[in-house]
């Protein structure tokens, strides 16, 4: 049967003028993700990623790990259906900010950040929750109904077929709402586990004919301290 290892990107640029780029320890993640799999002799039949650059991105680094080891790595198919959802754009256009995935920046010192990431992360609950209601409609943004059809269109093609292992980059709003169809839950659920979900984290998925079970969520096992792995 198909095992299929869904990766959240690494750390992107959070509080920078382009955050859709992973910070330097972003790529030290990424780059114990693939040096992890080295060790313990992890292949994969096939690898997906998807439109953004910390997606292309965290598979580079991974697959920089391999080529210096020698070894081999598939090569990545984009999926649009791999995709984030537009909860960015639609937080700036709630918030009254002007852009699509920039984020404001934060303060210099390192109070100011961490309340700036405070606020930012109980505007994010606030707003992705109504979103999920059916406000904050944006004119030419997928809406919350549409993403969620989409992240399940996405779990089809990852699962579809008999045998193989897959791996696929994305991000931790379609990895959590992947999760939430295996697991049957609704929207508010979706958004709890976003939230929680941390860079380079792992979640497993096992599939057959007849049935998909999520074998893992959120594991990390390739980073010493998963405490530094935020949601961010």
């Amino acid at each position: 049967m198909p095992h299929l290892t869904l990766v959240r990107h690494a750390q992107a640029s959070f509080f920078a003028a382009r955050y859709d780029e992973l910070s330097e320890l972003g790529r030290q993640q990424a780059r114990a993700l693939g040096e992890h799999w080295l060790r313990h002799g992890v292949e994969f039949d096939s690898a997906f990623i998807g439109p953004k650059r910390r997606h292309r991105q965290t598979y580079d680094e991974v697959v920089a790990v391999y080529r210096a080891a020698g070894r081999a790595f598939p090569a990545a198919v984009e999926l649009a259906e791999l995709d984030e959802h537009h909860g960015a754009r639609v937080m700036n256009h709630a918030l009254g900010h002007a852009g699509g995935e920039v984020i404001a920046p934060a303060p210099g010192d390192a109070a100011g950040r961490e309340r700036a990431v405070r606020e930012f992360f109980r505007a994010y609950d606030r707003i992705m929750r109504e979103w999920a209601l059916g406000q904050h409609r944006v004119e030419g943004v997928e809406t919350w109904e549409a993403f969620r059809a989409r992240s399940l269109r996405a779990l089809d093609r990852l699962c579809a077929g008999n045998e193989g292992t897959r791996v696929a980059f994305t991000s931790g709003g379609l990895v959590s709402s992947a999760a939430g169809w295996l697991l049957g839950l609704d929207d508010d659920r979706v958004i709890d586990l976003s939230t929680v979900l941390r860079n380079t984290a792992l979640t497993e998925v096992h599939a057959s004919a007849r049935r998909r079970a999520l074998v893992s969520f959120n594991s990390l096992p390739h980073l010493p301290d998963p405490r530094a792995a935020t949601a961010v």
